[in-house]
């Protein structure tokens, strides 16, 4: 069963056997050194360095498709959520912070990202999704979710760290059916196996931190005073 790369080396190496050309992995490499600088200090829930994650969730994409827009734009698919930009702001789809990227990264794999950042994924909304039909024109981005959706399989994270309940059969379910409903029926069949390996993970809610939303260590000052200022108010943060 396909298990996504975790750091930048690997994913390289997985490229090349798949087929990208140097270009493509070279374009990879200087859009990864960016991603170091968006996501620095920041942290999953279950205290994997986000950029690990970044990365698994390019190396899904890279696996299921052999678009290198697709690559790029599932490791800044968090772009607009919580990357750190040189002006110092954060989680904000500025036009100015649009143009950056697009810079960074090319204008199709930016507004890749612009339009993932509008597709609600969280509790619940697979399953709802998978109720209707795709919205025509939706597919790319609904590539993309199901990808990322591999990498917050793969490691058990979601056991650790149970965001979407204490089962998440019906979601793996629902991703499934909507997977095969793209025509991707590799990526539907890793899902069901990671779906699978959950089943005996009950024994990992033990080592679960309900209590934190997510942490992160800070990357500048400006950074430190904003969450700062969230702990105080008593938001589920926790500042290292």
């Amino acid at each position: 069963m396909f298990s996504p790369s975790q750091t930048n080396t690997a994913l390289y190496v997985q490229m090349h056997k798949e087929g990208y050309g140097f270009d493509d992995i070279a374009r990879i490499q200087k859009a990864y050194r960016v991603c170091c600088l968006m996501f620095n200090g920041r942290y999953r829930k279950t205290g994997r360095p986000f950029v690990c994650h970044a990365v698994g969730s390019a190396s899904s994409a890279a696996h299921f498709d052999k678009s290198v827009n697709f690559v790029l734009a599932a490791m800044f698919h968090a772009a607009y959520d919580s990357g750190q930009y040189p002006d110092g702001r954060s989680s904000r789809r500025t036009p100015e912070h649009r143009a950056w990227l697009e810079k960074q990264i090319g204008a199709e794999a930016e507004q890749l990202v612009a339009r993932l950042s509008g597709l609600n994924f969280d509790r619940g909304k697979p399953e709802e999704l998978a109720a209707r039909d795709i919205r025509p024109g939706d597919e790319d981005i609904l590539f993309l979710v199901l990808a990322h959706e591999v990498d917050d399989l793969a490691d058990g994270g979601l056991a650790f760290a149970p965001k979407y309940g204490a089962s998440i059969q019906s979601r793996v379910g629902a991703c499934a059916l909507l997977a095969r409903r793209l025509g991707r029926e590799s990526l539907a069949e890793t899902m069901e196996g990671y779906g699978r390996s959950y089943e005996k993970m009950s024994w990992a809610s033990g080592l679960s931190e309900a209590k934190l939303e997510g942490f992160r260590i800070a990357p500048n000052f400006r950074a430190y005073l904003r969450l700062r200022r969230a702990n105080l108010r008593g938001e589920s943060v926790e500042v290292l």
